[in-house]
């Protein structure tokens, strides 16, 4: 399940973190990859356990518990502090996929499953080129390059790759977060009937039509999930 989530910062939280961040608060981001990745990672990132930042992680962090929808869509239980990073000219990050378990180092929290991640972006689009988060899934490709302040969320599990920087610089802030809801089948039910929920307490033209229809999806995974024959 891809989901995009539209102003999870505002403009002058935006512009707070722009003017905090400095170029020495960023580091090769290579020293947090292990194995394959490490070796299609070119970029720098911030130190998460490091003091500069700290400020704009809670910051976020209370962003991202603030929005209804992230709240619904990733139902979680925690959340890793989030990590700045920056992709100059010429950077990029190859296919990968993220790391199962995350955390667990001296002045990290607790190692814990990661299920979903997310990558919240800063850089106004029209500031860089190239710069694409593409997200592979078994229905193709997905590119995005989101507003700032915009946000994708996605299960860990993906394989995804940010494209190389042709022009400008592209900062974004990245993490990961372990569900309340492990199954992402689950998780997509309950977002599915939030959906409704809201179509039927809506004045909107054909509400209630698209309510049925997703009533009717619902009903339909959970005999998938349910029945035995």
């Amino acid at each position: 399940m891809l989901v995009v989530i539209p102003d999870v910062l505002t403009p002058d939280e935006i512009k707070k973190i722009n003017a905090a961040l400095r170029p020495e608060h960023f580091l090769d981001g290579r020293l947090t990859a292990g194995g394959r990745a490490a070796s299609v990672k070119a970029n720098l990132q911030t130190d998460v356990k490091g003091d500069a930042t700290k400020e704009l992680q809670q910051m976020i962090h209370a962003a991202l518990m603030r929005n209804s929808t992230f709240v619904t869509v990733a139902a979680p239980k925690r959340i890793l502090p989030v990590r700045f990073n920056l992709y100059k000219q010429g950077m990029y990050y190859g296919d990968h996929v993220d790391n199962a378990l995350m955390g667990g180092a001296p002045g990290e929290p607790d190692m814990v499953r990661v299920d979903m991640s997310f990558t919240l972006f800063i850089s106004p689009p029209d500031s860089y080129n190239g710069g694409d988060l593409v997200i592979k899934t078994g229905y193709g490709r997905h590119t995005f390059k989101l507003p700032a302040g915009h946000l994708v969320v996605y299960p860990t599990y993906f394989f995804h790759e940010v494209t190389p920087v042709t022009r400008g610089e592209r900062l974004a802030c990245v993490s990961w977060l372990q569900s309340m809801v492990r199954d992402a089948t689950k998780r997509e039910v309950l977002l599915d009937l939030a959906i409704a929920s809201q179509m039927l307490a809506s004045n909107a033209p054909n509400a209630r039509a698209g309510a049925a229809d997703l009533l009717d999806k619902v009903r339909k995974n959970l005999l998938r999930l349910w029945v035995e024959n």
